[in-house]
């Protein structure tokens, strides 16, 4: 008797999925949105409630351009499709500040999304991308699940730790493309589905002149049945759910206790286990 392979498959059985993460709320996210709904595509944006409405410039590469944050009643609209997570109320270094200081920017900026979108908010990012032992622990007080990083790791793996979620790498990252072409065209390994994470801020289009290279990225990775696009809470729910199935001792059956379906891969049969069943692996 061989080894048996069991692999966790993305919702219709896909083995991979494309997901994107962008910050702060910026006037730029309107014509980033306007992108990605165009190519069908789903991400998550962190954002700052005790900041918008602000108006201010961004200078980077001897370039100025606006870093102007949306007004709070253009959010609900604006964002319709995708997620909002948790950027802290006012953008703070979490790592640098104690850490009631943390924790009510975190649970008054989830307080005030949570009153935009009328249901639960638990993702979020770091702000500048820091975090200690300590933050993690506020984290987890306010109740969010999952946090990503600004560590790049050029790979397509599922995170250990969602509350230190390493994304693949930044847009303006100068192996994106090849990322991407490993992406589509790769098999997915290691019994693990793959995973393309893309972050940043859309106002950094507007620096580097990179609204057409976005475009082309998105056109390359859209419209793809073998992928699943999906925003970062979507991914959470998913991943957890599957790790929560559970197995009779030989491995012969296995019982799904979530409220969602989800598809495993054993020896390349594809098994569909939904809410609550219990299914036989052949």
């Amino acid at each position: 008797m061989g080894l048996r392979r069991d692999m966790m498959l993305f919702p219709e059985g896909r083995k991979k999925a494309l997901t994107f993460s962008y910050d702060d709320a910026v006037t730029q996210d309107v014509r980033l949105l306007t992108l990605m709904n165009q190519y069908g595509v789903k991400g998550t944006f962190n954002i700052n409630t005790g900041c918008l409405g602000l108006k201010s410039l961004h200078q980077q590469n001897g370039k100025t351009v606006t870093h102007n944050k949306l007004k709070p009643e253009e959010i609900a609209d604006t964002y319709k499709g995708h997620e909002l997570a948790v950027h802290g109320l006012t953008h703070l270094d979490l790592a640098r500040v104690p850490s009631g200081t943390a924790a009510y920017e975190v649970s008054a900026d989830r307080r005030n999304i949570e009153v935009i979108t009328k249901a639960p908010v638990r993702g979020m990012a770091y702000s500048f991308g820091t975090y200690t032992k300590e933050t993690l622990e506020v984290l987890k007080s306010c109740g969010i699940v999952y946090s990503r990083t600004v560590q790049s790791t050029h790979s397509f793996g599922l995170p250990e730790d969602f509350l230190c979620w390493h994304p693949t790498c930044h847009h303006a990252d100068e192996e994106l493309m090849k990322l991407a072409e490993q992406f589509v065209n790769g098999e997915a390994r290691y019994e693990e589905p793959m995973l393309f994470y893309v972050w940043g801020h859309s106002y950094e289009f507007d620096v580097t002149d990179a609204w057409e290279a976005m475009e082309t990225f998105l056109k390359y990775v859209s419209g793809n049945e073998e992928i699943w696009y999906a925003a970062n809470m979507d991914i959470y729910d998913y991943v957890t759910a599957f790790r929560r199935l559970v197995y009779t001792a030989d491995g012969s059956i296995v019982r799904n206790p979530s409220a969602l379906t989800v598809w495993l891969a054993v020896d390349g049969k594809t098994y569909e286990i939904g809410a609550g069943q219990c299914v036989r692996i052949q």
